[in-house]
């Protein structure tokens, strides 16, 4: 009896491991199909030249205290430090064209009187419009 509650174990813990393994097969290879779908579309608009709102450029601290304040004004805009030697700069944004850029900066120099727009390449996103 005992030998039969065995084997029934056994089989069945083997059979449970086999599926797993093809359910975690099948969905790498579909989150591969995707990746690979995805890099096929965008591989070449990865990186776009655009503009960005520089607020500030100098050492580090000074560098996250501008972050911080311009994070603890709950902006919509990515901000990002940017490391070029030997200064650290505090960028704002991904935009597309200069005329949306200069809107944002305009609002901005209310806060950051010493904002300015900077040609860079940009990571570009997908907008989602809400009716």
């Amino acid at each position: 009896m005992k030998k039969l509650l065995f084997a029934l174990f056994i089989t069945l813990f083997c059979v449970g491991i086999e599926a797993h393994a093809q359910i975690a097969e099948e969905m790498s290879e579909s989150t591969r199909l995707m990746f690979q779908n995805y890099k096929k579309r965008f591989e070449n608009k990865s990186r776009v030249t655009g503009y960005r709102i520089q607020l500030f450029s100098g050492n580090k601290q000074m560098a996250d205290k501008i972050r911080t304040q311009y994070l603890q004004l709950n902006q919509t805009h990515q901000v990002y430090t940017v490391f070029e030697m030997p200064n650290y700069k505090v960028q704002v944004g991904d935009f597309r064209d200069r005329l949306e850029a200069e809107g944002v900066r305009v609002e901005l120099m209310q806060t950051f009187n010493g904002a300015f727009l900077v040609k860079t390449q940009i990571t570009p996103f997908l907008r989602i419009q809400q009716n």
